[in-house]
């Protein structure tokens, strides 16, 4: 069963949002269950009281509350719900992606344009449950990480140190270059080097400035030379199954 939330102050455009997403699975297997929210205020409460959505449809424009605000708090509560963004300019989209949304729609859209969007987050939600990598730990053991969950890798001497997202790290000997030769071989594209010493989930990034990079609390050196390439491999990465 897949929840999904619908959030838009505009009723009419909640009824066109939820025809969409219904055409979309009409030839599906998936089971689907839709909720509408006309507030902002409305949805959050929804969420926070255990509305642990699987995609979430998003008004950018609201009364009281922006949906890029909302999404930011969503995220604040460590949630991993998909988020595409519906908005009447494209002003935003900045914003929206730093928010790990999975897309952006510019309205009125079409159904061909809708789909393209659920196509990407339907394959995030298929790869979160199916691409996992197996650690080898210092000290003995093995454990298994799913790939979506690394945020970054620290280089300290003979031992990598890979932080996951529930906020503990774990500590294995594979050289930097052999884990990210692996890691590029199960998600390509997704994990590059920032500088020497790092490896890191270009999904999980929050922000890009010219000498760092912000990921959750954590802020990675980005060498300044490579800052104009590491954003062009960023946006690279993003869209690449737009184009």
């Amino acid at each position: 069963m897949l929840r999904i939330a619908l959030c838009d102050d505009v009723r009419e455009q909640l009824e066109i949002m939820e025809k969409a997403v219904r055409s979309y699975f009409a030839d599906s297997t998936y089971e689907i269950e839709i909720s509408q929210y006309d507030n902002a205020m409305m949805f959050l409460d929804a969420f926070e009281e255990g509305g642990n959505f699987d995609i979430v449809l998003l008004d950018i424009c609201m009364p009281g509350m922006l949906g890029t605000d909302v999404a930011a708090e969503m995220r604040n509560q460590k949630s991993r719900d998909e988020i595409i963004f519906l908005s009447t300019s494209d002003e935003f989209a900045v914003d929206a992606f730093s928010v790990q949304a999975a897309h952006y729609i510019v309205k009125p859209f079409t159904q061909k344009q809708f789909d393209q969007a659920m196509d990407r987050v339907m394959e995030s939600i298929r790869q979160r449950h199916s691409k996992k990598i197996i650690f080898r730990l210092v000290g003995g053991g093995i454990q298994v990480e799913e790939i979506n969950d690394i945020l970054f890798v620290e280089s300290k001497g003979h031992i990598q140190k890979v932080y996951v997202r529930d906020g503990s790290a774990l500590e294995t000997r594979l050289s930097l270059s052999e884990l990210i030769t692996t890691l590029d071989s199960i998600s390509p594209g997704q994990f590059i080097s920032p500088g020497k010493g790092y490896i890191v989930n270009l999904t999980a990034i929050h922000v890009i400035k010219s000498d760092y990079i912000e990921i959750q609390d954590y802020q990675i050196p980005l060498a300044r030379r490579k800052y104009r390439q590491f954003q062009e491999e960023y946006f690279k990465f993003i869209f690449k199954k737009e184009v």
